[in-house]
């Protein structure tokens, strides 16, 4: 991303050279865990709330090493930047506790994962489901194969030079539709499929020999990672279909254990994910701030606890595939 000017300091992403994945913004586009109420607090107050450092991977809401400095370090560098803060965004569970040590401030959201149990098929899949759930499930894919969509999953390294500038317009159209430049550009999805092959899957959707949608898809380990989608035009729950319901059957033909679609989307729900707890970490210098908005992460917490078990009581699964969960 680097490398062809998806992030730069142009583009608010500044790098740290003391470590890879070390950031000063100037904005908070492009983090997938929203701090945009803190900004305006601070500028209510007269302050600054950017510069912030930020340890991350830009784009990317995946849990994975962050703390690749001590927090001391972080802080340090932190304050030689005049940053009012340092956050430390899906970092592993181990940092977490490292960095609540440090007095580093928590914070949670929910992201939605289906989870492999096995499963023969699709079929099998959804016999876990209630009557209710699998029904809607077969009705919504039946509406796409009604609408003579033809789907099939390339590797990255496979696909036609000639699908590229369309895959590129359709993954560019989500963000158009919020009035946004795309995070990233052809050059560096290129790049991807070079790179990675096979690890980096796009799944197609074609009507009357026309590209009209993609989703893309990385594989890490035993996990499959939703990213990106893109439709130019709108089938009847053609999202559904590109983005989880695909996902689930490639994972499991693959025998992945784990499809990882992301925070947010309560949607998700209702097509067989779990709701998982993510978490950030957060240093916040000015104290004043630092006790208003650990007052406020305590209650956002309660709520996402609040909100996860409320979500669990209405899983898609049969009640006795809960119970056994619990």
């Amino acid at each position: 991303m680097a490398e062809h000017g998806c992030v730069s300091a142009e583009k608010g992403w500044q790098a740290v050279a003391e470590a890879r994945g070390l950031y000063l913004k100037n904005h908070s586009w492009g983090e997938f865990v929203f701090d945009f109420a803190w900004a305006n607090a601070y500028a209510q107050q007269g302050l600054n709330y950017y510069p912030k450092l930020v340890s991350c991977v830009p784009f990317t809401p995946v849990a994975g090493p962050r703390l690749l400095l001590a927090p001391e370090q972080l802080q340090e560098i932190a304050q030689q930047h005049d940053c009012s803060s340092a956050h430390a965004l899906f970092c592993m569970p181990s940092e977490a506790e490292e960095l609540a040590q440090a007095n580093w401030l928590r914070r949670e959201d929910l992201r939605f994962v289906w989870r492999n149990q096995g499963y023969r098929d699709f079929a099998d899949f959804l016999a876990a489901l209630s009557q209710k759930k699998a029904k809607n499930i077969r009705r919504e894919r039946r509406r796409v194969a009604e609408a003579h969509v033809e789907i099939e999953w390339l590797a990255a390294d496979q696909l036609p030079a000639s699908d590229w500038p369309k895959l590129f317009q359709l993954y560019a159209s989500t963000y158009a539709m919020r009035g946004q430049e795309p995070y990233l550009n052809m050059p560096c999805l290129k790049a991807w499929a070079s790179n990675f092959g096979e690890r980096l899957q796009f799944c197609l959707a074609r009507h009357a020999d026309e590209l009209i949608a993609m989703a893309f898809f990385f594989i890490d380990g035993d996990t499959l990672y939703g990213r990106h989608w893109g439709a130019a035009a709108d089938f009847h729950s053609l999202h559904f279909e590109l983005c989880y319901y695909q996902g689930i059957e490639y994972a499991i033909a693959q025998r992945l254990s784990c499809f990882d679609a992301g925070v947010q989307g309560g949607h998700k729900l209702a097509r067989g994910f779990d709701p998982e707890i993510s978490v950030s970490m957060h240093w916040i210098a000015d104290p004043r701030f630092r006790a208003a908005i650990a007052r406020w992460l305590a209650h956002e917490r309660d709520a996402v606890g609040e909100q996860c078990t409320a979500i669990d009581e209405h899983s898609a699964y049969k009640a006795s595939r809960r119970a056994l969960a619990l």
